[in-house]
């Protein structure tokens, strides 16, 4: 038998619980620098002084594993700290410069006990006898270890919410007898609520309605934490956030206020998670580069605790228990990369993230830990994975196909999810403000009243609506059949363009100069199809993400993730070269003649000219790139501030306003001569369930 317990001086180290044991006081200590440790004592009681080289202790230790080029100097370090080693005047283990340690205190190993000594001086057992025993205790072995070798089976899907708000970032409480959910009503009246397991009462936790982030709990379980708009009113783009808490266990008495902890100067606080010792983590957006910062409560400070300079990080996740992070990032080669940081925000593992199959390489995918710290629940496409800490995927199958994230029960099997969709519809109206907002009771096949009247009613999502070029046709998305398809709306009929086989969203397409081709990009992958449905793939060295304009016959703009998101290109049709045009963090883009507008996430238009690119942009704040179309010298954008559609020279100069939109209709999609496309929210699906 391994033995898994030995001391060094007054230390007993006690591999099996990963502690070190000094006059009574326990100090946990990471398996991998423990093994470190058992490495050096082994090689001391079987070759006296020997030397273990770096490549043993690699290779022993890590198993293969990538992992950064000071992890075992790490884990010496942290070693001497724990046994109160010097660098500098070693007593307990020496450093060999350039080939590896040595461990100069002896070892004390356990002597085994006298039941042992005593059965080895009993007679041995016959070769039958060892036989039967040792089959039944493989058979023993084989039970345990087999449920735990297999991928957990999920079967069974409970719905707990059927509302006409949406539910979102759904979690588990700590003590697992609660979840904890943001119920969305509307601009501004989100709140967070929490519901006990067993008797499903609700409680509304949150006194005053606002826009808030996911929430988390701090390590103790007290208070929840989570982003809050400041200034839910305002626009988005002069939008304020605050680093909030709230008191969990007074909120489940009645509604509690939130308190702010601390104003974001630079936007909203992505993936915020609570530290020990009244300390936050979020990720911070610059211009360049994505940083993992620190806010400390006690000393109001804030300070970066990681960033990475070749890779652009977009989340991570942090384990109270076992306090460490997982970053999730993406290199320039474009791979996905999960990094492991310990308590103090050290690498201590990078791995490459292996895709399967199946999976859209331009999707960023995001985890969150299993109880145990060991594993990651990554919802990608409607689909719920395992991420193992070595960067493996496993589709885990369960009766959802509409997974929008998923939380583990701290101690069962059970899942809480957040499973549907949204539900849009394309209405067509006048520029002019002469048409009614009520439906025609002719063509109304709803049932629930629309803002206008739809296109083409269904419960799917049909978005992104473009009139052809000459304005015979309708081009739209639609997920109808249950995946992503291009459809084409001419006269009384819908039809399907692109085939059923690709199940990735589609971000964005382009019809032709000529109104004879639509091109998209959808797993990654570039189409084309005629308006017969004749479809073939197009060659590009990256995997594009979306098209957006297909202004000139021979050239397209389009948008790929280079590491960044949303890197502006154009795509050169006979050669299927890609020219990348100096910007990311487009959103949208437009192309009129030579000039380029594009968008940010928070709807900030600006506009440069080929051949100049985007050092010199120009912005042009009056524009609201969330609803707006260029068109025949005209730009068409919609006033957010009171959902007003207005025309626009192409610099931006108001000419004249139109009409007043809806709260529910107003992202418009296209305008030909005098109509005007829009998508309208019917509803948002979007429900609480337990899985099991």
């Amino acid at each position: 038998m391994a033995q898994t317990r030995f001391f060094i001086n007054e230390f007993e180290i006690d591999f099996s619980r990963s502690v070190v044991i000094q006059n009574g006081q326990h100090t946990q200590v990471e398996p991998k620098v423990l093994q470190v440790l058992l490495l050096l004592a082994k090689r001391q009681r079987e070759h006296g002084e020997q030397v273990v080289t770096h490549e043993e202790i690699m290779t022993h230790v890590w198993q293969g594993v990538e992992v950064v080029p000071n992890a075992l100097q790490r884990c010496i370090a942290i070693l001497r700290k724990v046994l109160g080693d010097n660098a500098k005047n070693p007593s307990i283990i020496a450093t060999h410069p350039k080939i590896g340690y040595r461990l100069l205190a002896p070892v004390r190993w356990p002597e085994p006990s006298a039941d042992k000594i005593q059965d080895r001086t009993k007679k041995p057992y016959s070769k039958n006898t060892l036989l039967i025993v040792g089959t039944f205790l493989l058979g023993i072995l084989l039970y345990l270890v087999w449920p735990t070798t297999q991928p957990p089976s999920y079967t069974r899907l409970t719905p707990l919410t059927h509302t006409d708000a949406h539910e979102s970032h759904a979690i588990f409480s700590p003590d697992g007898d609660y979840l904890v959910f943001n119920r969305y009503a509307g601009s501004c009246t989100s709140h967070l609520w929490a519901r006990h397991i067993n008797s499903g009462q609700e409680q509304r936790l949150s006194a005053t309605p606002g826009q808030f982030g996911a929430p988390g709990f701090t390590p103790d379980g007290r208070e929840l934490v989570f982003a809050a708009k400041a200034d839910c009113e305002q626009p988005s783009a002069q939008s304020c956030w605050a680093l909030a808490t709230l008191d969990f266990a007074q909120a489940l008495t009645k509604p509690h206020a939130i308190e702010p902890r601390y104003l974001c100067d630079a936007g909203q606080p992505m993936a915020l998670k609570a530290l020990p010792n009244h300390a936050y983590a979020y990720l911070q957006s610059g211009d360049s580069q994505t940083q993992l910062v620190q806010y400390n409560d006690l000393t109001k400070t804030v300070g970066t605790l990681y960033s990475a300079a070749d890779d652009y990080l977009y989340h991570f996740d942090y384990h109270a228990h076992q306090q460490h992070f997982a970053l999730f990032s993406r290199d320039q080669s474009l791979n996905y990369v999960l990094t492991v940081l310990d308590k103090n925000a050290q690498p201590v593992q990078r791995n490459t993230i292996a895709l399967l199959p199946h999976m859209d390489p331009t999707a960023s995918l995001t985890g969150r830990f299993t109880p145990d710290g060991r594993t990651l629940l990554v919802v990608s496409n409607g689909q719920l994975y395992s991420l193992t800490l070595s960067g493996k995927l496993s589709l885990l199958p369960t009766p959802a196909t509409e997974l929008l994230g998923a939380d583990k029960h701290p101690t069962r099997h059970t899942l809480l999810a957040v499973n549907g969709q949204k539900d849009i519809d394309i209405a067509q109206l006048t520029l002019s403000h002469t048409d009614s907002a009520v439906a025609d009771p002719v063509h109304d096949l709803n049932s629930r009243a629309l803002p206008y009247p739809s296109l083409s009613r269904t419960q799917a999502q049909e978005r992104q609506a473009q009139f052809s070029p000459d304005g015979q046709r309708i081009a739209f998305i639609s997920n109808r059949n249950g995946v992503d398809q291009l459809w084409i709306w001419q006269g009384e009929q819908a039809v399907a363009i692109s085939n059923t086989n690709a199940s990735h969203t589609i971000h964005g397409f382009a019809w032709s100069p000529d109104a004879k081709h639509l091109l998209w990009a959808q797993g990654g992958k570039l189409h084309r199809a005629d308006l017969s449905g004749q479809q073939h793939s197009l060659s590009s060295r990256l995997p594009v993400h979306s098209v957006q304009a297909w202004h000139q016959p021979g050239q397209v703009l389009m948008l790929i993730n280079d590491p960044m998101p949303g890197g502006l290109y154009l795509y050169d049709l006979a050669s299927g070269e890609l020219s990348k045009l100096g910007i990311n963090g487009v959103h949208r883009a437009w192309q009129a003649g030579e000039l380029v507008y594009y968008s940010d996430a928070q709807g900030k238009v600006k506009r440069f000219t080929l051949g100049e690119g985007p050092t010199h942009a120009k912005a042009l704040t009056a524009l609201n790139g969330r609803a707006m179309v260029i068109k025949h010298e005209h730009i068409y954008s919609v006033d957010q501030t009171n959902l007003t559609l207005n025309r626009y020279d192409l610099d931006g100069k108001l000419l004249n306003m139109l009409r007043p939109l809806k709260p529910t209709a107003w992202k418009i999609s296209d305008v030909h001569q005098a109509q005007l496309l829009l998508e309208q929210f019917i509803g948002i699906e979007q429900e609480l369930v337990l899985i099991d």
